[in-house]
């Protein structure tokens, strides 16, 4: 469906500067989807426009005026394409989204479409995903349609104001966006760049409800929850119903006021939220862990099982990743722990490590559960029947978080069951012995043993510092389930030594 360049269908707008370390990857990504390439430079100093000419992009010079929707606009007041395509240097396009952009393209019924920005932990798109927002990011090329706003600019009101019947569908395509990594906020100083501008904003349009609302998350992300709060409440009092992002004000507004304290307050917020928007299951979730904070289980246990109901944010909202799925389980299966429904807290972690991308911590606190439940003997063949098959390519880092938990059966129960069994069966008598002596027979030294076992030890590269800490206290931590486990059910102390069986720091299979 590519176009030639005399008559472009996708024309790709994008606006840089000094972006030589990711603008390739972004251009690389949208080769067979877009078929003009306009590069808006504001001042480069590094090899940024040789990149861009490289993938035959037009290059437009633009003196940086403070402005980022003055500097859109120059891109789109030269772009020939049917449609306008918006991507920053510091993403790409999802590989499988190429068709599905190119099928949008052919939908001349509307005017713009929605994609998916997946925000990323790290730097590449096998990184976690942190969250999932909608934005507008492919319209028509259209003279009256333009950006406004000098920072976080916006196209849809432009597209509204011009075309009021203007016909807008979500999509399916997925973009990729790693500028909130770890270190490159603070690396582009973006924090503070985008509070000059947004307050210079608000002196011009005090009303403005977007312009509040994005000082709001500036302020959340400086940590400055009050002020935060006080700009969701202006923009809340501003805002146009149906406004895209209204249901971000409610989830903010609970957030705001959950780290300040005021728990009733952020119920109260999430009510609000729920009433308007009750398929979002991000306020659902977020209510079962408010409620789960002051001890409200069985409504803990309501909400987040709606969440669960509802399963993934449609995808209107912006949400978490898990929300809905493995982090909401998550949160279920420690409702269902705290009051003692075990078996199901059981298949909640199950489901939640079954899905989670990243399943050791939850398969810890899956070990703990059985462990504490006395059903440690169970362990390898629930593991084995429940969760991925890859896992058991990982047989040692189990071992390791089975040893560290004190569960020194079943780790031989594994270790038994594998093909180095033989070449490590002379450390299985070490552990048999460990997992049947009493707390006062157990010995510090006898634990650090264990746990600075080349099968243990040797199971993943640690820090020396990790390394330190964890053989420092893990073996304390061993020794005292030991010793609370020791107290007889008839004991008095024998739900609060359960209670805190349970609440001991979960080892970490990275340490």
């Amino acid at each position: 469906m590519t176009q030639t360049h005399n008559n472009p269908l996708i024309t790709l707008c994008m606006i840089v500067r000094n972006e030589a370390e990711t603008l390739a990857r972004c251009l690389r990504s949208v080769q067979g989807a877009a078929d003009e390439i306009i590069v808006v430079d504001t001042g480069s100093t590094d090899s940024t426009p040789s990149i861009a000419r490289s993938f035959g992009a037009r290059i437009i010079r633009f003196p940086w005026t403070g402005d980022f929707a003055a500097a859109r606009n120059a891109g789109l007041d030269v772009a020939r394409g049917t449609w306008i395509l918006v991507l920053d240097a510091d993403e790409e396009l999802d590989p499988e989204s190429i068709k599905e952009l190119l099928v949008c393209a052919k939908h001349l019924e509307y005017e713009a479409f929605f994609v998916r920005i997946h925000n990323h932990q790290g730097t590449d798109r096998d990184s976690p995903t942190l969250t999932v927002n909608p934005i507008l990011r492919m319209f028509k090329n259209n003279k009256d349609y333009r950006f406004n706003g000098i920072v976080h600019e916006q196209i849809a009101a432009g597209i509204v104001q011009a075309t009021p019947a203007a016909a807008m569908h979500m999509s399916p395509v997925i973009v990729h966006h790693y500028g909130y990594a770890e270190g490159v906020v603070q690396k582009k100083d973006k924090i503070t760049r985008n509070l000059e501008l947004l307050k210079a904003q608000l002196e011009r349009s005090p009303e403005d409800a977007f312009n509040q609302f994005n000082l709001a998350v500036e302020y959340m992300r400086l940590g400055d929850y009050g002020q935060a709060l006080e700009h969701i409440r202006t923009s809340l009092d501003c805002v146009v119903p149906n406004t895209s992002y209204i249901h971000l004000l409610y989830k903010y507004e609970l957030r705001c006021l959950a780290v300040t304290g005021n728990i009733p307050g952020a119920l109260e917020a999430c009510d609000r939220g729920i009433s308007l928007f009750p398929d979002y299951p991000d306020l659902h979730h977020l209510k079962g862990a408010l409620l789960l904070q002051v001890s409200a289980f069985t409504e803990a246990k309501a909400a987040l099982s709606q969440a669960l109901a509802i399963g993934a944010s449609p995808p209107v909202y912006h949400t978490e990743a898990g929300i809905g799925t493995y982090h909401t389980h998550v949160l279920l299966g420690q409702v269902c722990q705290q009051i003692g429904q075990e078996t199901e807290a059981i298949a909640c972690f199950t489901r939640a490590a079954q899905l989670h991308p990243e399943p050791w911590p939850v398969i810890a606190r899956l070990v703990r559960l059985f462990k504490c439940s006395g059903r440690s003997h169970d362990l390898r063949g629930w593991l084995a029947e429940h969760l991925p098959a890859s896992l058991a390519e990982q047989r040692p880092k189990l071992v390791r978080l089975l040893v560290m938990d004190g569960c020194y059966a079943a780790a031989a129960d594994v270790m038994e069951g594998g093909a180095e069994a033989l070449s490590v069966a002379a450390w299985l008598k070490p552990l048999r012995r460990a997992d049947a002596a009493s707390a006062v027979e157990l010995e510090f030294s006898g634990i650090s043993a264990l746990l600075e076992h080349p099968v243990i030890a040797g199971a993943d590269a640690r820090p020396a510092a990790a390394e330190a800490v964890a053989a420092t206290v893990q073996p304390w931590i061993c020794l005292a389930d030991k010793a609370l486990a020791a107290l007889g059910a008839s004991s008095v102390f024998s739900p609060a030594a359960a209670a805190i069986r349970l609440a001991l720091p979960l080892p970490r299979p990275a340490d």
